[in-house]
């Protein structure tokens, strides 16, 4: 390209996007960036608004050979005139606070690093399946990315320091159990509105929270199945006041409905049923059934011994019904979320194993430097 071309594009990239650097576009040269992210705390997990509140610290690492040999202070360096990765987190839809700084780091090799270091505080949006609910885990979302294109920027995951969660200063233990690790998985976006061929790396980095049930589980479930357990009693009541069976029945049914529009003001509006629907649910159409029972039977029979028969058969198998319909219950809980159970345990496990490594690394290469040390030191005392 001539230099007459060369600053056509210049100026046209220049109208289209002051963002971008235009010797970022030209030297098109791959380079590999290394991400860690610390979660310093979770403040708050909204699950109506599907979103999470968090103290974020993020940094990238990438190699600056121009900088080998530098001898001067980090604060030292014009750190604007040097190659930057221009990542950014794209999930985020209210900034608190967010501050940056860069440092320089020299390996034990001599080789140079710039490292972007940022710490945000930031309410971050995230799609929250709910079909487990209240025995759900969550994963907290943090989708870090570039403005660059896929053929400019690679990123990975650091592979020098662990990246991690705080989980004891968790502002909300009494709701949810953070899980202390965090994963990685990449990701690649297409910009459609610009060109189809245009695409950037991203990466989602998520910690994982079990929510706690004891609140819904006290406060809905348990009070329920005694409201369920109640509409057994109804059978107490002599057969020939059938007026004040249904009574007693149809408002059991009402108070379930209330239940319902009680718990569709903590979860979002969903199109598939909670773990939570299903059982009010169930308990609801097991009142029905009761009131129904008291209704039709009256009406289709009219021997008053064969209907005091059948009442008692009724009677035996609704209260087999409710035991069937909450061993149901529980039997669903425990298998539906073992497998979710199991992944973020294994998750857990991995986690641990490359902290470990990591760990080690880190302890080869300042031994290795110390014996370096005392060799030459030992070496400079023979000389003499």
């Amino acid at each position: 390209m001539d230099s007459s071309k060369a600053q056509g594009v210049r100026q046209a990239l220049k109208k289209q996007d002051n963002k971008v650097h235009v010797h970022d576009v030209v030297d098109a040269q791959k380079r590999e960036v290394y991400l860690k992210v610390s979660i310093l705390n979770i403040l708050e997990v909204d699950t109506l608004k599907e979103t999470f509140t968090a103290d974020v610290f993020y940094q990238t690492r990438w190699r600056e050979p121009s900088l080998d040999g530098h001898k001067g202070a980090s604060d030292e360096i014009d750190w604007s005139v040097y190659w930057n990765p221009k990542i950014f987190i794209s999930n985020t839809i209210q900034k608190k606070e967010h501050d940056t700084w860069f440092v320089l780091q020299t390996d034990e090799t001599g080789e140079s690093y710039i490292v972007e270091k940022n710490r945000v505080v930031a309410t971050f949006t995230e799609s929250m399946e709910l079909a487990l609910f209240p025995f759900d885990i969550q994963d907290l979302n943090i989708f870090i990315t570039t403005r660059l294109s896929e053929a400019e920027i690679g990123l990975y995951e650091d592979d020098r320091e662990i990246s991690s969660v705080h989980t004891e200063t968790f502002a909300k233990k009494q709701e949810w159990q953070i899980y202390e690790f965090i994963h990685f998985t990449p990701k690649v976006l297409t910009q459609e509105y610009a060109n189809k061929k245009f695409k950037k790396p991203g990466m989602n980095v998520f910690c994982s929270a079990r929510r706690k049930p004891g609140f819904f589980l006290w406060n809905i479930i348990v009070l329920m199945s005694i409201i369920s357990s109640l509409a057994l009693t109804t059978f107490a009541v002599a057969r020939s006041k059938v007026e004040n069976r249904l009574q007693l029945s149809i408002m059991l049914v009402l108070i379930t409905v209330t239940f319902k529009f009680v718990t569709n003001q903590v979860i979002p509006k969903i199109s598939y049923m909670t773990h939570l629907d299903r059982y009010i649910i169930g308990s609801t159409i097991f009142l029905y059934l009761i009131a129904m029972w008291h209704a039709g039977s009256d009406t289709l029979v009219s021997d008053d011994e064969l209907l005091s028969t059948l009442d008692q058969y009724a009677f035996y198998g609704f209260c087999g019904l409710y035991g069937l319909i909450q061993l149901m219950f529980l039997i669903i809980v425990l298998l539906s979320g073992s497998t979710r159970r199991y992944g973020v345990n294994k998750k857990l496990k991995n986690y641990h194993k490359k902290r470990r490594d990591i760990t080690e690394t880190v302890q080869i290469v300042k031994t290795s430097k110390t014996n370096t040390i005392i060799k030459k030191q030992t070496n400079n005392w023979t000389d003499k």
